[in-house]
C-alpha cells in the first residue's frame, strides 16, 4: 500500500513539474522516503527526478535561459559533493529546518511583490541553498525558483530553465550519492506512474496561463518549505 501511495505522488509531482518547472521532490519526495529510508529515498528521487527534466527539455529545450541559469548552476555543481562530503555523518535536522524556513519567508515575499533583483550575490546564494536542499531532501528546486521569480525572469521560458539547472545538479548529485539499490518492480512501478503523470502535465502546461504557473511554482515552492520543515521537527 505504502508504494502505491508513493506511484501517486510521483505521478502528481511529475504532472506539477511539467507544468510549473518544479514540484516533483516536494510531492513525491516525503513518500518515496517513506518507502525507501531517507537516503535511498534521496537517490530514487533524484533517478525519477532526471526524467522528468529529460522529459521537459525534450520538447522545450530551445527556451532554456543559459545566461541566467550559468551562474547560478556553477555554483551547485560545485558546491554538491562537497555538501555531500561534509554532511555525511552530521545530523542535518537544524540544517533542513533553517533552510525550510528561508525558502518560506522568500517565497512569501515574493508573492507579496517585495522582492528585488539581487545580481550575482543572490544567485550565488541561491545555488548554494538549492545544492544544500538536494544533498539533505532531493529538493533543490524552492531556493532557485524563488530566486528566478524574484529576479523576474521570463516565465514563458521558467519552466525550460529550471529543467536544465536540475538535470545538471541530479547528475552531479547521482555521481556524488551513488545509484539507488531498488528492485526491478518498484522500479518499473514508479516510472510507469511518472511516464504518466508527465503526460498529463504536458497537456496541461499550454493550458495554463503565465499568471497561474508563476502561483502554482511560488505555492509549490512554499509547500516544500513548510515539508522541509516539518521533516526536520517530527
Amino acid at each position: 500500500m505504502t508504494l502505491a501511495w508513493a506511484a501517486i505522488g510521483v505521478a502528481i509531482g511529475a504532472a506539477a513539474q511539467s507544468v510549473s518547472g518544479i514540484g516533483f521532490a516536494l510531492v513525491a519526495g516525503p513518500l518515496l522516503f517513506t518507502v525507501f529510508g531517507p537516503r535511498e529515498g534521496v537517490r530514487v528521487a533524484v533517478v525519477l527526478s532526471m526524467i522528468v527534466n529529460i522529459g521537459v527539455l525534450v520538447r522545450e529545450h530551445r527556451s532554456v535561459m543559459v545566461r541566467q541559469v550559468l551562474p547560478i548552476g556553477a555554483v551547485a555543481l560545485i558546491a554538491t559533493p562537497l555538501l555531500a562530503y561534509a554532511l555525511a555523518d552530521v545530523d542535518t535536522r537544524a540544517l533542513r529546518a533553517i533552510a525550510g524556513a528561508v525558502i518560506v519567508v522568500g517565497a512569501a515575499l515574493v508573492a507579496a511583490g517585495h522582492a528585488r533583483e539581487t545580481g550575482t550575490v543572490g544567485g550565488a546564494v541561491a545555488g548554494l541553498a538549492s545544492a544544500t536542499m538536494n544533498v539533505l531532501a532531493s529538493a533543490g528546486g524552492p531556493a532557485v525558483a524563488v530566486y528566478a521569480s524574484g529576479a523576474r525572469w521570463d516565465p514563458t521560458r521558467l519552466r525550460a530553465t529550471l529543467q536544465a539547472y536540475f538535470l545538471a545538479l541530479n547528475v552531479v548529485t547521482l555521481l556524488t550519492l551513488g545509484l539507488p539499490s531498488w528492485s526491478r518492480q518498484r522500479a518499473a512501478v514508479l516510472v510507469g506512474c511518472l511516464v504518466v503523470g508527465s503526460a498529463v502535465g504536458a497537456l496541461l502546461s499550454s493550458r495554463v496561463s503565465v499568471r497561474l504557473a508563476r502561483a502554482v511554482t511560488l505555492s509549490l515552492a512554499a509547500a516544500g518549505g513548510f515539508a522541509v520543515m516539518i521533516s526536520a521537527i517530527v
